[in-house]
């Protein structure tokens, strides 16, 4: 059984399929990129190395979306059941694709196949971060961290707001005006939620780095396309993770943005969203290296 913020979760209320799924998902990914990467004679070519890489880049992608955490600590007006309103739904709405992501680019830098030569080169070069990493994409992404996390910070001081079920006031000089809206959670809820889900990125993100720059060189490419395959599997990991990391301070902005229904507010606005699209257009078209002899 574990504790977390006044909450207790039983493990062995936990169906099978949610621990198993994970796995699944990734032998899959697994089995996919080795597939990519293997060249119709046997082996790899700079062509199937360099597809590889933008299929781990793809899929990472399409693993990042925090679309369905986007309400994360609202409660609705309605007769919808709040399902985003309790730490275990909201850190499981958040642990998928902060952790697929993650998880998609570790199994892409395992999936590379191992040396096929009955002699190896060997190489005593110390292979370190800062030596393939992107410096202005690198410090963009260390940017949109520290944003992310003064956007959390400031929630957790906000106050939760009751739910109030929508209708309509006596009529008034301005007619019959409407009343009620969404609620929220306390902000410090929230924010431990977001909060655990950015440290895991950011701590994972630099895990993922460190296993791209000890990557097992490739017999298809020599030693100056090795380090450039470095730099391009970081230039996917970290423009992806810079989208995630904005995508947790848009749904602490939307947290943020609603007012107090009690109020009869008018109407709102999450600015951090219209950022998040302005980064997401930004590390969409951050496009990596190309290796040169592809």
């Amino acid at each position: 059984m574990l504790g977390l913020g006044g909450f207790e979760l039983t493990l062995t209320n936990v169906p099978p399929m949610v621990v198993l799924w994970p796995f699944l998902l990734a032998a899959g990914v697994y089995l996919v990129l080795r597939w990519v990467i293997r060249a119709p004679g046997g082996g790899t070519t700079a062509a199937t190395v360099s597809q590889h890489a933008l299929w781990i880049g793809v899929i990472g992608w399409l693993a990042s979306s925090l679309q369905p955490a986007g309400n994360a600590g609202i409660l609705p007006a309605g007769n919808t059941l709040p399902t985003l309103t309790t730490p275990p739904g909201i850190l499981g709405a958040l642990a998928w694709p902060v952790l697929g992501c993650l998880a998609v680019h570790a199994v892409g830098q395992l999936s590379y196949p191992g040396p096929r030569l009955p002699r190896r080169v060997a190489s005593l070069e110390i292979r370190r971060i800062p030596d393939f990493l992107p410096r202005s994409l690198a410090w963009t992404a260390a940017a949109i961290f520290v944003g992310s996390a003064l956007q959390i910070g400031f929630v957790a001081g906000l106050p939760a707001y009751e739910a109030i079920a929508y209708g309509t006031q006596q009529e008034g000089p301005n007619g019959f005006p409407s009343v009620g809206g969404d609620g929220r959670i306390q902000g410090s809820v929230l924010a431990a939620c977001l909060g655990a889900a950015w440290l895991t990125l950011a701590l994972g993100t630099a895990l993922v780095l460190k296993l791209i720059s000890h990557r097992k060189q490739l017999e298809a490419l020599d030693a100056a396309e090795n380090d450039l395959l470095r730099t391009i599997a970081m230039n996917r990991l970290l423009r992806t993770v810079a989208t995630i990391a904005a995508g947790l301070a848009a749904v602490a902005g939307n947290f943020a943005a609603r007012p107090d229904p009690a109020a009869n507010a008018s109407g709102w606005t999450n600015a951090a969203g219209l950022v998040v699209l302005l980064v997401l257009l930004a590390m969409w078209v951050w496009a990596p290296p190309r290796l040169p002899s592809v």
